[in-house]
């Protein structure tokens, strides 16, 4: 086979998957307005490059059906800002929490969990160190029929740099215009307040 032939072939490669690329984004596309997207979706390359435009924590480990669910509901807390549905669906998708909603006064949202944070993004919630260093977790373990206990070590290099990826600037950036939204834990303890 001559040079020319590979980069022929090579080239021809690139132009079906740039094909099918383009296919998979203008049929996205045409039903972009039409919820849900998770039935839409099922390339992971243009689920991962909608999460980034949207700016969605993901794992690229995560299945195309997870980040479809995730696009869909930032899609609808969008498209329904402030609303109490909204806030609940947020937190329930991403934080896995059940929230009770009150407004204790004119332009204050009051958002309480009724629970604690069960998600693998526990670590996004707050910002990464300023030493920047992978989070280390250490596991033991033993296995059956053996009195050895073995260990290993998960790192995890998905946190975020810095304030701006964390979860709380996309709750800050629901929040309707003039109004402030404070976050109580389960035992009505404060945990932060924003204001739009």
């Amino acid at each position: 086979m001559t040079r020319n032939s590979q980069l022929d072939k090579f080239i021809q490669n690139e132009l079906h998957f740039a094909n099918v690329i383009l296919s998979e984004l203008k049929s996205l596309n045409s039903n972009f307005s039409n919820l849900p997207i998770s039935k839409h979706c099922t390339s992971k390359f243009i689920a991962i490059w909608l999460s980034n435009i949207f700016n969605i924590f993901y794992v690229e480990t995560q299945t195309v059906g997870d980040l479809a669910k995730n696009i869909d509901t930032i899609i609808y807390c969008l498209k329904h800002i402030g609303t109490d549905a909204s806030l609940t669906r947020m937190f329930k998708t991403f934080l896995n929490v059940d929230i009770e909603i009150t407004v204790p006064s004119d332009g204050v949202i009051n958002i309480k969990l009724l629970g604690a944070i069960k998600t693998n993004f526990i670590a996004k919630i707050s910002p990464s160190s300023n030493t920047n260093k992978n989070k280390k977790i250490r596991i033991s373990y033993k296995l059956p029929n053996n009195e050895h206990m073995k260990c290993g070590t998960l790192i995890f290099n998905y946190l975020p740099k810095g304030y701006a990826h964390s979860i709380y600037t996309f709750i800050k950036s629901l929040i309707p215009v003039g109004r402030t939204l404070k976050l109580q834990d389960q035992d009505n303890n404060e945990i932060i307040t924003f204001n739009s």
